[in-house]
């Protein structure tokens, strides 16, 4: 049995915390909200798949120095949060915990060397979903594979990250670990980039992108400028430009009903991964020495949208629940 720290009790804090408990692993949660904690101690997590209720009872921490030292760490707080859990993570953590991210977007890793050594930190990305339902439940809405690789690549994989993989797949999600993440992050933020910003400046849902032609050409103008930039920096993602845009496509029909995170955290007044998304691919532009408007247009617009102003065109918009994507 392996000690596992989930940081963050969302939707995926509650998928992963559920089911590595029934897999028979110590799971600790970090909160860093005394109100919140003691409910979830209070009254445990909920996780529903499909039909089926699954309980768990992991304990919940606000003070990290009450953690024993664990073997693994998942983050799994929005991107923008990753500054905050710096000093708590500093106190997690061993010299010997392995730091798994599975956050959005590009950048998030180099804030959480701030607190681990870099060679114990993992970056991921996971096609699984779940929607917040309330503080204690969430239901599981769609899976599929998870794949982890080292902050900085390499040539061969440690023992600690195969034995982490092979947690994850006891608990019935299907993992691997490759020597270079950076394709899969990256082809995961083409992805996002088509849709979050879009939906967050217009109040659609993910599959009424594709019913308007002025959107459709937004995603098509937005990721083919990152796929240029992507290209002109050496990234290889193993598809051609048509190959992305049938992929966002795809993603749309099938998330048709779903609010994006950054739709939610928009219509909830709270700050957006938008820096990490959109702004991930200006500063590689930038690194590079070329132009990418569209995206900077994008990362700006978002940036805009002020609270206040925000909470005025909310009340002309339908009531959509806080879920997760």
């Amino acid at each position: 049995m392996s000690h596992i720290v989930v940081v963050g009790p969302g939707a995926l804090g509650i998928l992963f915390s559920v089911r590595l408990s029934k897999a028979g692993q110590r799971v600790s949660i970090f909160d860093y909200r005394p109100d919140r904690a003691e409910y979830l101690n209070e009254f445990g997590l909920k996780l529903l798949e499909g039909q089926e209720e699954v309980w768990a009872n992991p304990v919940v921490f606000v003070d990290p120095t009450e953690i024993d030292a664990p073997d693994f760490v998942m983050v799994l707080v929005k991107a923008h949060q990753t500054e905050g859990v710096v000093r708590e993570l500093k106190a997690i953590c061993s010299e010997q915990t392995l730091v798994v991210s599975l956050q959005n977007g590009i950048g998030a890793g180099e804030i959480l060397k701030k607190a681990v050594d870099e060679k114990n930190i993992f970056l991921g990305t996971t096609t699984h979903g779940a929607n917040k339902i309330s503080w204690n439940q969430a239901r599981h809405a769609g899976a599929g594979p998870t794949v982890l690789g080292p902050l900085m690549p390499q040539e061969r994989l440690s023992e600690r990250i195969d034995r982490f993989v092979q947690i994850l797949c006891d608990a019935g999600f299907e993992t691997k670990a490759v020597c270079d993440i950076y394709p899969h992050l990256w082809k995961k933020l083409l992805i996002n980039i088509a849709i979050n910003p879009l939906t967050a400046l217009t109040g659609l849902k993910n599959g009424m992108l594709l019913e308007h032609v002025q959107t459709l050409r937004l995603q098509e103008m937005v990721l083919k400028e990152a796929f240029t930039v992507l290209c002109a920096s050496g990234v290889d993602l193993g598809m051609d430009l048509d190959g992305c845009m049938a992929l966002v496509k795809q993603v749309c029909e099938a998330t048709g009903e779903n609010v994006s995170s950054m739709l939610q955290d928009r219509l909830n007044c709270r700050e957006t991964e938008i820096d990490f998304m959109t702004g991930a691919v200006l500063n590689k532009a930038r690194e590079i020495g070329i132009e990418a408007p569209i995206n900077e247009m994008f990362t700006n617009l978002i940036r805009f949208n002020s609270k206040t102003k925000w909470q005025q065109f909310r009340k002309r918009l339908p009531e959509y629940p806080d879920n997760a994507l």
